[in-house]
């Protein structure tokens, strides 16, 4: 599963679902201090990576900050991509 956007990802962390966040290299500074301190906390990996606009495209929407992603086979693949 695939959630987009802050409060949806907050949600994903907290719910100890999330795999892997994703966040844009030019998402907000508060974003992606908010979003990394949760990770941290909750042990989740965080990746910044690429732009909103690439992001959202890939997610079919115009602009995405923040995504995450619940399926641990799909994070691990996605990962593997990023390295």
């Amino acid at each position: 599963m695939l959630e987009i956007g802050r409060t949806a990802v907050s949600v994903l962390i907290k719910r100890k679902r999330a795999a892997l966040i994703i966040v844009a290299m030019d998402g907000s500074e508060k974003l992606k201090k908010e979003i990394e301190f949760i990770c941290r906390r909750n042990n989740v990996p965080i990746y910044i990576f690429s732009t909103k606009n690439e992001l959202g495209e890939l997610c079919g929407r115009e602009s995405v900050a923040v995504i995450g992603i619940s399926d641990k086979h799909l994070a691990d693949g996605i990962k593997k991509v990023l390295l």
